[in-house]
């Protein structure tokens, strides 16, 4: 862990991503429907592709993933045209039922995660989630939560915001919902640089859980596990 002192001091909140730290750690569900929709227009997606645009799902990463040159120009091969705005729309509508239908047969909620949110809540910390997607979307997994006992203080979907990281909005919802004055006094665990983006954007401090071989970016916290973070909580 890179950081001087304890991360959580003086912390009011901490806010985790739905997706790569509370469900789906390692992304692979969401990463098996993008590339089940992408099929559909004939463009197959190598893993490295998938990894260099890790961030919010939908349309955002329909839009990262055809930055790349290689992905545009073969969907350009295939539909004798570029992409556009309404072909998105399409894809990200295809890669919501998809995600809708990953849900409902979806694992339980990552241990560590709701450890860490436990441990948190009895430090007197409250607890959020972002989630890009549409809430219900991803409702049995909400109610995954709920059925495990796992308590959230205020989640913010893609219903309440629509603009992903790495804008601020997201955080700036959790401030309001929760009443924070500051949003330094928000902590936020991500595993994306998008997510980190927002964090910064915000002036939220920035907790960056890492897979090995992942780009730390300019972060102030770098996790390889959510266990020390919930020793920090502990403390």
């Amino acid at each position: 862990m890179l950081h001087s002192g304890d991360p959580l001091k003086a912390a009011q909140a901490v806010v985790v991503s739905w997706y790569g730290v509370l469900f789906d750690r390692d992304r692979r569900v969401l990463h098996t429907a993008t590339r089940e929709t992408l099929a559909r227009w004939g463009i197959a997606l190598a893993d490295d592709e998938l990894a260099a645009t890790r961030g919010p799902s939908g349309r955002p990463h329909f839009e990262r993933l055809f930055s790349i040159s290689r992905v545009a120009e073969a969907f350009r091969q295939r539909q004798r045209r570029w992409a556009q705005d309404d072909d998105f729309e399409t894809m990200a509508r295809d890669l919501a039922s998809r995600i809708r239908a990953a849900a409902e047969t979806t694992a339980a909620p990552q241990a560590d995660a709701c450890a860490l949110l436990g441990a948190l809540r009895a430090r007197g910390i409250r607890t959020a989630a972002i989630c890009c997607a549409p809430r219900g979307v991803v409702a049995a997994q909400a109610e995954l939560l709920v059925r495990g006992g796992v308590a959230l203080d205020c989640v913010v979907t893609a219903d309440e915001v629509r603009e992903p990281a790495p804008a601020p909005w997201a955080l700036f919802e959790v401030q309001r919902l929760l009443g924070i004055d500051a949003p330094s006094s928000l902590v936020s665990v991500d595993d994306t640089p998008p997510g980190w983006s927002a964090a910064r954007n915000a002036g939220a401090r920035v907790v960056a859980l890492l897979r090995e071989g992942s780009p730390t970016g300019d972060v102030q916290v770098v996790l390889r596990s959510l266990d020390e973070l919930c020793r920090e909580s502990a403390g």
